[in-house]
């Protein structure tokens, strides 16, 4: 697979793993000819995102729509779009009050390789029912500095059903410490919410999480891992051989968190 193949593969994952997520926690979709806005229905831009998925006919007036599709519920959003895919949106977002904010690293390992040795002392564990939600709803809020209601809102037990979704718990000594979740599609493995308790970051934990999550790829046949990286995952990433094949501009209203 090329470079272009692998954003595209990105892109896929992500618009349908978000898709899937919002509606399972009672969230909206709205579907247009080149765009998708989904709503969780949470007061939190970062789990709103509008995505330009290809050239808009006219970006004013889509960009409008999604605008507004927002302001009806009352709730903040970002915009998203890969970098080069519309340029002409990128201009008419800043015009329309969204002004650049920053730039979000998506990657793809491909092929997808063997996973090293596990970290010594760490056991993870595949969630299969609700009994062990809580404690990861708990590890998540803490390790994304989220309030846990919304997580319990956002990951709650319909999130465990979703097809393709896998999530994991990982513990020390019994102490659920990690987190990390994966949705396989179209032979794509997609991770997300990987997080670590701030109390056991650098020991290789959340590396470790990221690859259970690529391993249930792998296993499933898929030939392409993607994520999209925070600040602090990206070195993590790039160590275990992701690329950054998507950067996704980032345009946001001005005092909108």
């Amino acid at each position: 697979m090329n470079d272009g193949d692998l954003a595209g593969a990105v892109d896929a994952n992500y618009w349908q793993s978000f898709k899937l997520l919002a509606r399972a926690c009672g969230g909206e979709v709205l579907e247009r000819e080149g765009m998708l806005a989904v709503s969780t229905g949470l007061p939190v831009a970062m789990l709103n995102i509008a995505f330009v998925k290809r050239p808009l006919a006219d970006p004013q007036a889509s960009l409008n729509e999604v605008m507004s599709f927002y302001d009806e519920k009352r709730l903040p959003f970002v915009l998203r779009l890969r970098e080069g895919v519309d340029p002409e949106s990128e201009r008419a977002a800043p015009a329309l009050g969204m002004p650049y904010s920053d730039t979000v690293p998506g990657m793809a390992l491909h092929p997808v390789p063997p996973p090293p040795e596990p970290v010594r002392g760490l056991d993870i564990e595949q969630l299969s029912d609700s009994k062990r939600l809580g404690a990861y709803q708990r590890v998540a809020a803490e390790g994304f500095g989220m309030p846990v209601e919304f997580v319990e809102r956002l990951m709650g037990p319909a999130f465990l059903k979703v097809a393709g979704f896998g999530s994991y718990l990982g513990t020390v000594d019994d102490e659920p410490v990690a987190v990390s979740s994966v949705f396989v599609d179209g032979g794509v493995a997609g991770v997300y919410n990987v997080a670590t308790l701030e109390s056991h970051r650098r020991r290789g934990i959340g590396e470790a999480m990221t690859w259970r999550s690529v391993l249930r790829g792998r296993e499933a046949g898929c030939s392409v891992a993607v994520l999209e990286a925070s600040e602090l995952g990206k070195p993590v990433y790039e160590r275990m051989g992701f690329r950054v094949v998507a950067p996704y501009k980032t345009f946001r209203r001005r005092n909108q968190e």
